[in-house]
């Protein structure tokens, strides 16, 4: 599954993720958009599940609005991938 992982969470990732979260990070492409970056990782849906739950801080209250909506996004992405049906269906 290959989803785009916004570059506030990947930076949080790289100093909290665990390693195979920041293995998958480190074989990613990193993609610029405007002031800002994503990465187009390439990874079991079972490892953006993983990242998005480590990255949890950043849904809080007390984190930044860019942090928040940053969260959101990759989280619609996720729940938007489980609904999709297999290749080849």
């Amino acid at each position: 599954m290959t989803l785009d992982l916004p570059g506030l969470l990947a930076d949080h990732l790289n100093a909290v993720g665990d390693d195979a979260v920041r293995q998958a990070l480190a074989a990613g492409r990193t993609i610029r958009r405007g002031q800002g970056h994503s990465v187009r990782l390439t990874a079991p849906l079972t490892l953006h599940r993983a990242a998005l739950h480590q990255s949890a801080t950043l849904a809080a209250p007390d984190a930044g609005p860019a942090e928040r909506k940053a969260h959101r996004v990759y989280a619609t992405c996720i729940t938007t991938a489980e609904q999709q049906p297999p290749p080849g269906n």
